[in-house]
């Protein structure tokens, strides 16, 4: 493959088609196809998360509506911090088909090997650095003709208005808490930097006030193709632990309040019989 396919953007490298499936599910089920011929992965950066089923430590039964997996979870330990001191290259990036979210696995200058969620800000194999990076290193890069250095991180008053940004910290050194989910962005709204802050629309329409002091990404989180999964075939759901909700009309009265088509209760009640319709 050549050089310079590796430099599209991620977004295009994972694509959601369909593909016929086997039998005993849909005709055709939604899946990613990657574009990249090598993904790498260290076994040192994943862990399984334990799946209680529903039950509390002391083995009682909490969540009816969760059940048994059919597939351990795992999943990868992602870097929050962008508080680094180093250039990095992002070397491959794989896709958790878990939790639907693709991270990129860097290199960094002092020998770290870490995780950081994707944006559409990434390529792969050219030279990124941090907001905090020595600027020697980049004008010794720009003077020898290397390939610039790409700022994917900086200052939240640095970051352009009215473009989509993500992995914000609402305070410095509080970590990236905000924007975190698959194909999701927020808008810089407003900046005041008499006051130190900036007005940044979340994803969900709500307007918050950040600190400009607070580190931000350019660009949104990768595959906004995300919105558009359908989990169309049966035991989807069953299959990662989430058991069905049945309706209490179609249940017998020693089930459920509502069972047995009986009209004698006013408001509608839970399973143990309380009311839903006072606090």
């Amino acid at each position: 493959m050549n050089l310079n396919n590796f430099t599209l953007a991620v977004n295009s490298m994972y694509t959601l088609k369909r593909v016929n499936s086997s039998q005993g599910k849909a005709s055709q089920v939604w899946k990613y196809q990657a574009q990249l011929p090598l993904q790498l992965q260290y076994k040192i950066l994943w862990y399984s998360k334990k799946w209680n089923a529903g039950r509390s430590r002391h083995g009682w039964k909490v969540l009816r509506t969760r059940g048994k997996r059919n597939s351990k979870l795992r999943l990868q330990t992602v870097n929050y911090s962008l508080r680094l001191r180093n250039i990095f290259f992002i070397a491959s990036f794989i896709f958790n088909k878990h939790v639907h979210r693709l991270v990129s696995v860097i290199f960094l200058s002092s020998g770290i090997i870490t995780h950081l969620i994707t944006t559409s800000q990434h390529q792969l194999f050219c030279l990124n650095q941090f907001h905090s990076s020595l600027s020697k290193l980049e004008r010794y890069l720009s003077g020898q003709g290397i390939v610039p250095l790409i700022k994917c991180v900086g200052l939240v008053m640095y970051l352009p208005k009215n473009k989509p940004v993500s992995l914000l910290e609402l305070l410095p050194y509080k970590g990236v808490q905000y924007i975190r989910s698959t194909g999701v962005f927020g808008v810089v709204l407003k900046m005041d930097l008499r006051i130190h802050t900036a007005l940044v629309k979340l994803p969900s329409g709500v307007r918050k006030i950040f600190s400009t002091h607070a580190l931000g990404s350019l660009g949104s989180i990768a595959l906004p193709v995300n919105r558009d999964f359908k989990n169309n075939y049966a035991g989807f759901r069953k299959n990662k632990g989430y058991k069905s909700i049945v309706r209490g009309v179609a249940m017998n009265p020693t089930d459920h309040p509502h069972g047995g088509r009986a009209k004698s209760i006013k408001y509608q009640r839970t399973p143990w019989g309380k009311t839903t319709k006072f606090k």
